[in-house]
């Protein structure tokens, strides 16, 4: 049975029905109990109106952060057990770091990082039939408000048979998702110079530690081999593909590209 929808954080599972209607028992959301991760607020900018004239200067508009509310219930076969159910709810993200944030809604995954900011629980339970349930609400913040999906692998993943070792010096880079993705470069055997341009931009690497597996970071312009950053390495434009675009990147030395679907 697929579930209409299915929520994990904090390494805990709160689903839009039971699996098992005989055993009804776990954190279900409320009917129109998920809020906030199908859209966002209205846009973020620093209005700055002309003078002496009509209107405001046109400036750009940034998405604000995400803040998702789940309301739910917790259905036990005991008070004790219920109990249980509650000390998982309000153990979810409660240090206060970042966590990993994945919602399945009729099959489609989309995963976040974010922040629980609000946990409250009604510890009286109600009984109906054999079953005990009480309230919940969570509450959580998105810094980064976008939504990321699948990651392709390029060109490897658009091969028959796939192959994720393949390497191209020139790549067609696309994604599914809504909103621009940033790209990820990888450079096995890297030389100490290269260089990787697209319509965005070209970005350079120069005076890197060859040798090993390179990654440039399009998102903060950041060069790492295996695994370890190279500050100073990299210069030049960052870019990210557009929605519904494939984008050549043209490499001076063979290389995969890594992007994710982002959506928000």
């Amino acid at each position: 049975m697929q579930q209409a929808l299915e929520l994990v954080t904090g390494g805990r599972e709160i689903l839009g029905r039971p699996w098992d209607m005989s055993r009804p028992w776990g954190l279900f959301v409320q009917k129109d109990g998920f809020q906030g991760w199908g859209g966002l607020s209205a846009g973020r900018r620093e209005a700055l109106a002309r003078a002496v004239q009509h209107g405001e200067h046109d400036v750009p508009v940034y998405l604000p952060s995400r803040v998702v509310t789940i309301d739910g219930w917790a259905i036990a076969d005991t008070p004790h057990n219920l109990q249980r159910r509650l000390e998982d709810v309000t153990g979810i993200g409660a240090t206060g770091a970042a966590e990993d944030f994945s919602a399945k809604q009729w099959g489609l995954a989309r995963h976040a990082s974010g922040r629980r900011i609000l946990a409250v629980a009604d510890d009286e339970g109600r009984w109906k039939g054999r079953h005990i349930y009480t309230p919940f609400q969570l509450q959580f913040v998105f810094a980064d408000p976008r939504k990321y999906g699948e990651t392709t692998l390029l060109p490897g993943d658009k091969l028959t048979p796939p192959s994720p070792s393949a390497t191209a010096t020139s790549i067609d880079v696309y994604h599914r998702g809504n909103f621009p993705a940033y790209p990820l470069i990888e450079i096995p055997n890297a030389s100490a110079s290269y260089s990787v341009t697209s319509p965005g931009g070209t970005f350079t690497v120069t005076g890197a530690t060859a040798g090993g597996t390179h990654v440039v970071d399009l998102r903060r312009g950041r060069v790492y081999r295996n695994g370890v950053e190279m500050p100073g390495a990299g210069r030049g434009d960052l870019w990210a593909v557009p929605a519904h675009t494939s984008w050549t990147h043209a490499l001076s030395i063979a290389g995969r590209i890594h992007i994710t679907d982002t959506f928000v």
